[in-house]
């Protein structure tokens, strides 16, 4: 499984204490899952494990025991006993709950994961057209939904661009479930992205323009007042790291090299030791013409650095990084501050290396 599968899987199991089937549990139980929660909430794992686990020792069909344990594991990796946990509460509740069934199809490959998607949306609409017939006192859980049903539809229309793209109405499947994620939740910045992928695949370069600066348009401006301290209104919520790095791919293809810098120079802001952030930032600036090639030398550098320290997740960015180096070295060269930079760097990576064998 892939990060950022792991990381949206971890958003649909966190909601799962808001639909889940009601247990009864005794007064113990209740402790234990509060125990439990403010474990998770701490990322003290294993102690939330222990809580947990208690709990299933007295009612080994309680629902959201289960699906908090299956957090717990995906945190610690543990992606078979995941399954496992998902899929007894599949077995126990098959007809409530919704994020059972999104946290399994992010398991699962193709037709199985649509399945699981396609389960999930059936019953998440359901519960909003209850949710339509109450008190409008009561409507609290509307956004959410309609922002989990969004984020599904985008799901499944990406499983038709990739694993199933050559089924039959592959395209046309893809192109309703954008639509309906669109309509459901005209606010969700994802929506818009996967249509922006959506128009790339078919080689319609000003249509993903107009649809990723629409993504764009639903929180950067906002979110840079807010920074800047040019707004009082109340903080919107960011998009997350996976989200933004996956909008800043489309930026480089569409040539939106600055909103590109902007979004990538924000992700390092929260974590510098992310490899693919510093080639991204190389990747932008190399393209964004000559005047940026020294720029894209400097970027290149840190992310050999940073991957030559803590690792290349995807095996082929190295082999590229060295080929963008070794032709921008030339003609961009590093100045004297920049070069002594890289070289501690490399000796500090040699270093805890050599002394991991040693130990």
């Amino acid at each position: 499984m892939t990060k950022s599968k792991r990381n949206k899987h971890k958003r649909k199991v966190d909601k799962a204490a808001e639909d889940l089937v009601p247990n009864q549990p005794t007064k113990e139980v209740n402790v234990l899952i509060e125990e439990a929660e403010s474990a998770i909430d701490t990322f003290n794992y294993d102690e939330a494990d222990s809580k947990l686990t208690e709990v299933l020792k007295i009612n080994p069909d309680d629902t959201k025991a289960l699906e908090m344990l299956a957090s717990v594991y995906i945190e610690q990796c543990k992606w078979f006993e995941v399954e496992n946990l998902l899929k007894h509460c599949i077995e126990i509740a098959p007809s409530v709950g919704y994020s059972k069934f999104f946290s399994m199809a992010q398991l699962c490959n193709g037709k199985e994961a649509l399945e699981n998607y396609l389960k999930g949306v059936e019953i998440i609409e359901k519960e909003l057209e209850n949710v339509e017939n109450i008190l409008p006192s009561e409507e609290k859980n509307k956004p959410s939904l309609q922002r989990n049903l969004s984020d599904a539809y985008c799901s499944i229309a990406e499983i038709y661009m990739t694993d199933c793209c050559d089924e039959e109405n592959a395209e046309e499947n893809c192109a309703n479930a954008i639509n309906y994620a669109m309509k459901v939740d005209p606010s969700n910045p994802d929506a818009y992205q996967c249509f922006a992928g959506f128009h790339l695949i078919r080689e319609r370069l000003e249509e993903a323009k107009e649809a990723i600066q629409k993504s764009l348009s639903l929180w950067l401006p906002q979110h840079e007042a807010m920074r800047d301290g040019e707004s009082n209104e109340m903080e919107i919520v960011l998009p997350g790291q996976d989200s933004r790095t996956k909008t800043s791919k489309i930026l480089i293809e569409v040539e939106m090299f600055e909103e590109a810098t902007t979004i990538l120079e924000g992700l390092l802001a929260e974590n510098d030791e992310n490899v693919e952030f510093w080639y991204l930032l190389g990747l932008a600036n190399y393209m964004h013409g000559e005047e940026y090639k020294y720029n894209a030398h400097y970027y290149f550098q840190k992310a050999k650095e940073i991957g030559t320290k803590f690792g290349f997740e995807d095996e082929e960015m190295e082999p590229q990084v060295d080929d963008f180096i070794e032709e921008l070295r030339k003609d961009y060269p590093l100045d004297e501050e920049d070069e002594q930079d890289s070289k501690e760097a490399e000796f500090d990576s040699s270093s805890d290396s050599q002394d991991e064998m040693e130990t």
